[in-house]
């Protein structure tokens, strides 16, 4: 009897995508650049927000790759950000102030 292999995150995820993308037929030369393209969204969704994100859990940023991943199999992420500016911003907001520490957010005075 077969051993059931339990999927990564990033599994389920870049299957996900795939799916998002209606990409359902088996190409490994498409599977890889929309890996590659994953793989730049996470890291400049993870770079406005500080830290490591669960796309699992968080849907705002889950939308936003999903989003990316889109433009990049168009060749055109360099129209994302801008297309995306209320977005990215409201996410990088709203990471920072989800970083502070208890108590700094209401203290106006050190704004």
């Amino acid at each position: 009897m077969a051993e059931k292999v339990e999927k990564t995150a990033d599994e389920i995820l870049l299957e996900d995508i795939l799916n998002e993308l209606d990409i359902t037929f088996a190409d490994e030369g498409i599977k890889k650049k929309i890996k590659d393209i994953m793989q730049q969204g996470r890291g400049r969704l993870e770079e406005l927000k500080g830290g490591e994100i669960d796309f699992a859990k968080e849907m705002t940023a889950r939308t936003l790759l999903f989003s990316f991943c889109r433009y990049g199999r168009s060749n055109a992420i360099e129209q994302f950000e801008h297309d995306f500016s209320s977005q990215l911003t409201f996410f990088a907001l709203n990471a920072a102030v989800s970083n502070m520490p208890k108590g700094e957010a209401a203290d106006e005075s050190k704004v």
